[in-house]
């Protein structure tokens, strides 16, 4: 039971608040109609979602100390009577995933996060091509770089470019479009565990979309943006209708025992629809999708806490445009900011939203 659940609010904890994907959930759950108090949690105490929260935390570094992460987590999700964690962080929700049941148990906080062994399947690129190759999903040809024959077959089959990409990673790190043979070399030598993809035509016809699962009642409905990017964030987004892709992206969320929101990245090739990359989490662009109304932070909600039926929400169409913006802090903010590395209450920085 929340904290403000008998008085008809829920509270749900946003984690990783400082980069892209934290703060657009944090955006899309303050365009909820069940208006949620947000608590939110970053490991820098500099971090933007901080100062925009009901509640606010500083955590330790997962990375660097999974258990006291977990016990801090726990105790901020029993002290605020958490109803939902959502994860701004592919690295918390990746080690959180294992103790999921733990932690609801404990404090009855619903982590939103698959299975481990589902994460792991999809953000192993190797291993997501050879699931959906064998699902029947359109993806595009991919070898492993460390793979000597494969690499000849497959340059013959595909002149440059080609893109490589760490085999293990989120987002557009360490991902290189190759334009010439001594790149490639050098590539192949310096990112660990490389795959090697085709090079997917034209490059105005890439896509972002978001599904949602009920793990009750199954798929719910999508929403579909043809996209341009930026420092590899999806920077403008069209809202398009497409059967083709709604078809594959709805396949795929059929196919597989996968729930909450989805993201599936693909390109429109001459030769069909692509697939290069799944997300079984929240995207970057859940605010984009809130206002265009396809909000999975308040399906999350109605679905996995509130045990509401679902329904595909009704989509309208137009354009989003992203672009900078500021929050400004006083020293006084920032260092009781900083002080908040224990568990000495709530803090309620009385801020404009987002």
């Amino acid at each position: 039971m929340g904290h403000d659940q008998e008085k008809g609010r829920l509270t749900v904890l946003v984690t990783g608040v400082g980069a892209p994907p934290g703060v657009s959930i944090f955006k899309a759950f303050r365009l909820s109609a069940l208006h949620p108090r947000i608590v939110a949690t970053d490991a820098d105490p500099t971090s933007v979602g901080l100062f925009r929260a009901d509640a606010a935390y500083v955590v330790p570094r997962i990375a660097a100390n999974e258990a006291a992460y977990l016990d801090r987590l726990e105790a901020i999700c029993t002290r605020e009577r958490v109803d939902a964690i959502s994860f701004g962080s592919e690295d918390e929700m990746r080690r959180v995933a294992p103790h999921a049941q733990r932690i609801e148990a404990r404090t009855g906080a619903k982590p939103i996060v698959n299975a481990p062994a589902l994460l792991d399947a999809f953000l192993d690129k190797w291993g997501m091509f050879r699931t959906l190759r064998d699902g029947a999903i359109p993806v595009p040809d991919t070898v492993l770089a460390s793979d000597a024959a494969a690499v000849r077959a497959f340059l013959a089959r595909h002149p440059l470019p080609i893109v490589l990409k760490p085999r293990h990673g989120s987002g557009s790190k360490n991902v290189s479009v190759v334009r010439e043979p001594d790149e490639l070399d050098y590539l192949v030598r310096h990112v660990p565990q490389a795959v090697l993809q085709e090079y997917l035509l034209p490059d105005d016809e890439e896509y972002t979309v978001g599904v949602y699962k009920s793990p009750r009642a199954g798929y719910v409905g999508q929403i579909v943006f043809r996209r341009k990017l930026a420092a590899g964030l999806t920077y403008k987004a069209e809202v398009v209708s497409d059967p083709e892709i709604e078809a594959i992206c709805r396949r795929f969320v059929e196919s597989f025992d996968v729930w909450g929101p989805v993201n599936l990245q693909l390109r429109k090739t001459p030769a069909g629809v692509r697939v290069f990359e799944i997300n079984l989490r929240f995207s970057s662009s859940a605010v984009m999708r809130a206002h265009f109304g396809f909000n999975e932070a308040d399906l999350c909600l109605r679905d996995l806490v509130l045990h509401e039926r679902v329904e595909a929400p009704e989509l309208r169409r137009g354009w989003a445009l992203r672009y900078w913006d500021e929050v400004y802090v006083a020293p006084e903010e920032q260092a009781a900011m900083r002080e908040r590395g224990h568990l000495e209450g709530p803090a309620s920085v009385k801020l404009d939203d987002f």
